[in-house]
């Protein structure tokens, strides 16, 4: 917004002007015994010359508007909230089903997955291919083996269940859940920690409507070098749109990969109960119905991810950049010891803002990728299953979930490696000086950041690069003696 303010012995006229063609005027007219000021508030557009301004303006239309998409699509901002004009009665109802119906979609996710077995995450059957024989009776199915190859079945029938008229070409029948293994560990349990994020994300964007993310984009594009402040800026929303770029991309990515490895059962492993006896669903529409519910259902669930994600990863960005400006200030010792004070203590304050609710959304997060993570590769490793499709889908599976949780960790240790830089560079002015300081105040600088805490955590500890390759390390140790134990076995002659 742009106000010139025009001194005169008039009375107050005001004048507001919400948007370029000056559509809605308003104008009061007081009488008064004092000195009055004329007030005009107008948008500004882009022929402002101001080039902090236009970068702002930029990166609001750019990064902002698609991420505050992203989190109407997900529920967890209103729709309209950025209008100027009050919500119609329509939008406000809108804003109270569209969120009910986010959270059922996701409870009929949670229970779907678990009713299917989503994924074929068992270690120990959906590995393996055997062969699978009938024997058809008028009444009673018996099998020995459940393994059907060539349909993509990975189902077990027993003894007793009686299905009248069953050949070999409908062998991807009925689902057992015992055949579906350690469903607590495997699907519960990150369900759990998957609602717990969206709880936690709801609440605090409906609350704060993400104006720390705003504020820190203000705060960073005004104090940026004046030298590097054009290039700089436009380095920063140009980073900032390629992760939202790559976090489209792994969205349609991992449903890409959930599609695929429907598509090895030829949709056939959607199972509906009916009257307690199971029931075989061959109608195609029906299956197709709701595989396209399934679909939408993980979409939504994915985008909470990467709502999460790019969240913490563009806070962290917006930090570096932050922290680079102050950094390169004192190196070219052009800024006072009090006022880099300053900027180091409301760098400190974006700190703490990244390691309150983001964190522990990120935090609960991580704990969901790397339990992903883990088990894709145990799978990829010890899968027996020689088919292409099969193959691509573990992979994808495991690089799908590696490059989230790598990416978020990378960022939190970034931050904290390049805050680090500013006590490096204070013994460095303790030891050569800084332009009339005092041996006094370089120590009080000194003592300043020790204290300041510029540091990310994660699970309440601070994220180094260190720690994380000493974690990476070790967790590759541990795979290398269990395959030397033969407690995970694998067919390739190497491993």
């Amino acid at each position: 917004m742009a106000a010139s303010n025009t001194y005169s012995a008039k009375p107050l006229v005001v004048s507001i002007n919400n948007d370029s063609n000056n559509n809605a005027n308003k104008t009061t007219n007081v009488d008064d015994d004092f000195d009055c000021i004329r007030v005009e508030i107008s948008d500004l557009d882009n022929n402002c010359s101001n080039s902090t301004t236009l970068s702002l303006m930029r990166c609001k239309t750019q990064i902002l508007h698609p991420f505050r998409n992203l989190l109407c699509l997900i529920g967890w901002r209103p729709f309209g909230a950025d209008s100027l004009r009050r919500s119609s009665i329509f939008i406000r109802i809108i804003n109270i089903i569209y969120p009910i119906l986010i959270l059922l979609l996701l409870l009929f996710n949670y229970t779907y997955e678990i009713i299917i077995c989503q994924g074929r995450l068992n270690v120990k059957t959906d590995t393996q291919t055997t062969t699978t024989t009938t024997t058809t009776t008028t009444s009673i199915l018996t099998t020995s083996s459940i393994k059907n190859q060539s349909e993509g079945t990975w189902a077990t029938l027993h003894t007793g269940i009686t299905l009248p008229h069953t050949t070999n070409a409908n062998m991807t029948l009925i689902h057992n859940h015992n055949e579906c293994g350690h469903i607590f560990t495997t699907y519960i349990l990150p369900d759990i920690l998957h609602f717990v994020a969206f709880i936690i994300g709801f609440i605090h964007f409906r609350v704060t409507e993400g104006e720390a993310m705003y504020s820190l984009m203000e705060k960073v594009f005004i104090y940026a070098d004046e030298n590097v402040r054009l290039s700089g800026t436009n380095r920063v929303i140009r980073r900032l749109k390629l992760f939202l770029l790559i976090g489209c991309i792994w969205v349609i990515i991992s449903v890409a990969t959930h599609a695929l490895s429907n598509a090895m059962n030829d949709f056939a492993h959607t199972f509906i109960f009916r009257e307690t006896t199971y029931h075989i669903v061959k109608e195609t529409p029906v299956r197709y119905v709701l595989f396209a519910i399934d679909i939408i259902c993980l979409l939504i669930s994915n985008c909470i991810h990467m709502a999460v994600a790019m969240n913490y990863v563009c806070h962290c960005e917006m930090i570096l950049f932050y922290c680079k400006a102050i950094r390169i200030r004192l190196e070219e010792k052009s800024i006072h010891l009090l006022e880099a004070m300053k900027r180091i203590l409301d760098l400190g304050t974006s700190i703490s803002q990244l390691n309150s609710a983001a964190s522990r959304m990120m935090s609960i997060l991580i704990i969901f990728f790397l339990e992903r993570t883990i088990l894709g590769f145990i799978l990829l490793v010890v899968n027996r299953i020689f088919q292409v499709n099969m193959w691509i889908y573990r992979s994808l599976y495991t690089v799908i979930w590696f490059s989230i949780l790598a990416f978020c960790l990378g960022q939190a240790a970034r931050v904290t490696s390049k805050c680090d830089k500013f006590y490096r560079i204070s013994l460095s002015m303790r030891v050569y000086g800084y332009h009339n300081s005092t041996s006094t105040e370089l120590d009080g600088f000194l003592l300043f950041l020790s204290k300041a805490e510029l540091r990310v955590k994660l699970f309440g500890l601070t994220i180094r690069p260190g720690k994380i390759i000493f974690i990476g390390i070790t967790f590759l140790l541990i795979f290398i003696i269990l395959f030397q134990t033969s407690i995970l076995s694998s067919t390739n002659f190497f491993l």
